[in-house]
C-alpha cells in the first residue's frame, strides 16, 4: 500500500509540474505582445492617453523647483496625484528634456516588478512555487495590464510599490524590520497614488497580526500609519492646504454606476475562472490549516480590492482603477491552486485550465485593447501635422487630448479642461472668469478632440457654457487627428 501511495504521489507530482510548465509557456506566449507593444510605446514621441500630458508638464515643473499643489489660477491646472511618480521623471527630464520615454521605461519596469512580487508574495504565502507561477502569470496577461502598460501613468508604479510593500510584510512577518521595510514601500506606493492607502495596508496588517502576533501587527500600523500622516501634514503646510484640494476635492467626482456594470460584465466573461477560483478559497481556505495563515492576506486584499475597483464609477475613469482588484484575484488563484495541491490531480487541472484563461483574456487584451493603442501609433503622421501646428503656433493655446505636445514644446499647459469642467459642473469652481478670458481672446487657438469611438466625450471635458463661447466666438480653423482646431475670430 505504502508502494502504491508513492507511486501516485510521483505522479501526481509529474503531472502537476507538466501542467505548470505549460501554463509557463502560455504565460509568456500572452506576454509577448505586451512587450511588442510597450517597446513601440517607448519611441512613440507624443501621449497614448490624455492623463499621460499634465504629469509630464508636472515633472517638468517639478524639475524647475517649482510648486506643485497651488491654489493659484491662472494656470487652471489639477495635480491629481501625489508627487513620487513625478519625482522619479523630474531627474531625467532636467537632464535630457521632455520626453514620454522615461516615464513608460518606469511604466514597463513597474510592470515587470508587480508581477515579481505579487509572485513571491504568493510563493511566501503558500510555500508552493507553482502558485507563484500562476499569480505572476496571470497578472501579466489580465487585459487591463496590457493596457495601461504601454502609458506613462503612476498606476503600476504604485502598484509595484504596493506589492513589494505586501511581499516584505508578509515574508519577514514577526520581525520589526520587515515593519519598517513594508511600511516605507507601502509609504511610496500611497504617494504615487493614493488608492493604494487601502489594499496592501490592510492586508500586511492583518496577516502580521494574525501570524506574528499583535505587537508585529500594530508595529506596522504605527509606522505606516506615522507616516503617511506626518508627511501629508508636512505637505499640508508646504501647500498651504494645496495638496488637500488637489488630491482628495478635486478627485471626488460625479458617480455613474454604467461603468461599473459595463467592466463587471467583461470581467464575468473573460475571467470566470479567477472569479470562482478566488471565490472558493476565500470560503474554503480558512478551515483548512495549511493556507489559513495565507487566507489572512488574500482576503482583505481582495474585498478591498473591490472597493478600489468599485471607484470606476466615477466620471472619466479608466480601467487603472481595476488593477488592484486583478492583482488580487491572481494572488487568491494563485492560493486557490496551492490549497487544491492536497489532491494534485484537482492542482493539476485546475492549472491547465488558468492556461486556457489565459487564451480567453488575450483574446480580449487583443481584440479590444491592442487596438487603442495601435490606433495612436497609426495616427503618428497626422499627430505629427497638429505638433508642427502648436509649434509654429506662438499665441497662447488651450487643448484637451492635444495638451500633451505642449510639455513637449516646452510650452506650460495652461488649462486642463476635464479636471477644471468636473470641479464647475460640482459647483467647486467659478468658471466665469474663464468663460470671460475666452470671450476675449485671452486663448486664441483651442484644440478640442472629437474622436470617432467617443464622440461625447468633449461634453466630459469642456463645460456647456465653454461650448456655447467657443462655438460663438471661434472659428473652425482646420481639423487634424480628430482634433477641431478653433481660432479665435476678432471680428
Amino acid at each position: 500500500m505504502r508502494t502504491r501511495r508513492s507511486v501516485w504521489g510521483w505522479i501526481g507530482a509529474l503531472l502537476v509540474a507538466a501542467t505548470t510548465l505549460a501554463f509557463v509557456a502560455v504565460a509568456v506566449a500572452a506576454v509577448l505582445p505586451l512587450v511588442r507593444q510597450s517597446l513601440t510605446a517607448i519611441n512613440f514621441p507624443y501621449a497614448l492617453n490624455y492623463g499621460e500630458g499634465p504629469l509630464l508638464d508636472q515633472s517638468l515643473r517639478l524639475s524647475r523647483g517649482e510648486a506643485l499643489y497651488t491654489l493659484d489660477v491662472p494656470p487652471y491646472t489639477i495635480e491629481n496625484y501625489p508627487p513620487v511618480y513625478m519625482a522619479l521623471q523630474a531627474p531625467w527630464v532636467s537632464a535630457y528634456g521632455a520626453s514620454y520615454f522615461y516615464g513608460r521605461i518606469t511604466t514597463i519596469a513597474s510592470t515587470a516588478l508587480a508581477a515579481l512580487f505579487l509572485g513571491l508574495t504568493a510563493h511566501a504565502l503558500t510555500k508552493q512555487i507553482a502558485a507563484g507561477l500562476v499569480a505572476a502569470g496571470l497578472l501579466l496577461a489580465t487585459p487591463y495590464v496590457f493596457l495601461w502598460s504601454a502609458l506613462a501613468r503612476v498606476d503600476l508604479t504604485a502598484l509595484a510599490f504596493s506589492l513589494a510593500g505586501l511581499f516584505v510584510a508578509v515574508r519577514f512577518p514577526r520581525h520589526p524590520a520587515g515593519a519598517v521595510g513594508a511600511a516605507v514601500l507601502l509609504v511610496l506606493a500611497v504617494y504615487t497614488r493614493q488608492t493604494a492607502l487601502l489594499a496592501a495596508p490592510l492586508a500586511a496588517f492583518i496577516y502580521r497580526w494574525r501570524v506574528g502576533g499583535a505587537e508585529a501587527g500594530w508595529t506596522f500600523a504605527v509606522v505606516f500609519g506615522g507616516l503617511v500622516l506626518g508627511l501629508f501634514a508636512l505637505l499640508l503646510i508646504f501647500t498651504q492646504g494645496g495638496i488637500w484640494f488637489h488630491l482628495i476635492t478635486a478627485n471626488v467626482n460625479a458617480l455613474s454606476d454604467n461603468a461599473i456594470r459595463l467592466y463587471a460584465d467583461e470581467i464575468a466573461r473573460t475571467m470566470p475562472l479567477l472569479l470562482g477560483m478566488a471565490l472558493i478559497f476565500i470560503v474554503f481556505g480558512w478551515p483548512d490549516r495549511r493556507t489559513r495563515a495565507a487566507w489572512f492576506a488574500v482576503t482583505p486584499y481582495v474585498l478591498a480590492g473591490i472597493i478600489s475597483a468599485l471607484t470606476i464609477a466615477k466620471v472619466g475613469s479608466d480601467v487603472n482603477y481595476l488593477l488592484e482588484f486583478c492583482a488580487g484575484l491572481c494572488v487568491a488563484t494563485g492560493a486557490f491552486v496551492a490549497w487544491a495541491g492536497r489532491f494534485p490531480a484537482l492542482q493539476a487541472l485546475s492549472i491547465a485550465a488558468l492556461a486556457g484563461q489565459i487564451a480567453v483574456m488575450q483574446d480580449l487584451s487583443l481584440t479590444k485593447y491592442a487596438p487603442i493603442i495601435r490606433e495612436r501609433f497609426d495616427q503618428q503622421a497626422a499627430l505629427d501635422s497638429v505638433y508642427q501646428l502648436m509649434r509654429d503656433e506662438t499665441r497662447p493655446i488651450l487643448a484637451d487630448d492635444a495638451m500633451g505636445m505642449l510639455p513637449l514644446l516646452g510650452r506650460p499647459i495652461l488649462f486642463q479642461p476635464f479636471e477644471m469642467t468636473q470641479l464647475a459642473l460640482d459647483g467647486v469652481w467659478d468658471e466665469r472668469a474663464f468663460i470671460a478670458d475666452l470671450e476675449r481672446g485671452a486663448y486664441p487657438v483651442i484644440l478640442i478632440q472629437n474622436p470617432y469611438r467617443n464622440p461625447s466625450v468633449r461634453f466630459e471635458r469642456w463645460t456647456p457654457a465653454m461650448l456655447a463661447v467657443i462655438n460663438e466666438h471661434y472659428r473652425v480653423a482646420t481639423q487634424r487627428a480628430e482634433n477641431t482646431v478653433y481660432w479665435f475670430d476678432a471680428g
